[in-house]
């Protein structure tokens, strides 16, 4: 017994094992720095085109031909310089400083730095909260998240892959429990939370290295059975839906990342679909984010993203 234990501490602190370990952990970080940037350059892309008609087609699969959104360039429904973000980063921004206050989901710390962007203005790129979302602004108006089925939009979905990046090496059931708890902080139909569940349950999947297929059929296994309601997410859709609707959201998100081979081409599809484009692109590059890593991000939108993630302690600590 003594001499195998000898033989597999010698294996486990052999030059080459180290050296596995660090690249693993490399990769690890890589994925979830791109996971969180990611979400914040959906923002910032989908942002143009949010309420519109888009300027691609829904049907699958999404061909990127013609005229179409390229880069970060502001504008849309509220004229917005480039670089500017929307409730989704705003959120993302308002739930990263909770959990660094408090190093996990705390629902009524998450409350407070939601009404001070809502009441506010703080987490904004203008000083001023704008683009809330009924179910969200109920919520924080009364004090009380609504549970009845019209409030399953995407408030919740929008903000969350920051609780991965903060539960990586957690337990499953930890992680699930913080994104049941922070989901129903403004959305507390079960909807909502089981979308949620299952969004940051395959956002760690795929920053601990499962292939996306892998990912997506497992978490079908394990949940399309609990809900009629969730089976759209694990179903390939015919045309993408792009509204506020947290289930579809995410079945787009996964789907797009299906169908496409990079970090890039799955953004520009997202955006480019119009409807509630700032979210789908958010869950979307969040998604290709922690497929791909920050590395695959293309450089002329980085920068933007790091202008976002150096200023506030929740994110920075990521970078």
């Amino acid at each position: 017994m003594e001499e195998n234990f000898e033989r597999v501490s010698d294996c486990l602190h052999s030059p080459e094992t180290l050296h596995a370990l660090r690249e693993t952990g490399e990769n690890f970080k890589d994925r979830i720095k791109g996971m969180i940037a990611g979400n914040i350059i959906g923002d910032m892309l989908g942002l143009t085109q949010m309420s519109g008609e888009g300027m691609l087609s829904p049907v699958r699969p999404v061909r990127l031909t013609g005229k179409y959104q390229k880069d970060i360039t502001g504008g849309g429904v509220y004229g917005l310089a480039a670089g500017s973000w929307t409730d989704d980063t705003s959120m993302l921004i308002a739930l990263g400083e909770s959990l660094a206050e408090k190093g996990k989901a705390d629902p009524e710390n998450e409350r407070r730095h939601y009404l001070k962007w809502f009441i506010e203005g703080a987490y904004t790129p203008s000083g001023e909260a704008f683009d809330i979302g009924r179910t969200t602004r109920q919520a924080l108006t009364t004090g009380s998240a609504p549970s009845d089925r019209e409030s399953n939009g995407n408030g919740a979905l929008m903000r969350s892959s920051i609780l991965t990046a903060w539960y990586i090496n957690s337990t499953d059931k930890e992680l699930i429990d913080a994104s049941g708890l922070s989901c129903s902080v403004t959305h507390a139909h079960p909807i909502a939370k089981f979308t949620n569940v299952i969004y940051n349950l395959l956002l760690k999947k795929l920053i601990t290295g499962f292939e996306p297929e892998q990912s997506i059929m497992a978490l079908r296994d394990e949940y399309e059975g609990l809900m009629d309601d969730l089976k759209d997410i694990f179903l390939e859709p015919e045309v993408y839906q792009t509204t506020s609707y947290c289930v579809t959201t995410l079945e787009t998100a996964i789907w797009l990342n299906m169908e496409s081979s990079s970090f890039e081409e799955t953004l520009l599809k997202a955006v480019n679909m119009g409807g509630d484009a700032d979210t789908i692109g958010a869950v979307t590059g969040a998604v290709a984010g922690a497929i791909y890593g920050y590395a695959a991000i293309p450089e002329r939108w980085i920068r933007h993203a790091e202008q976002v993630m150096k200023k506030y302690e929740g994110l920075k600590i990521f970078l």
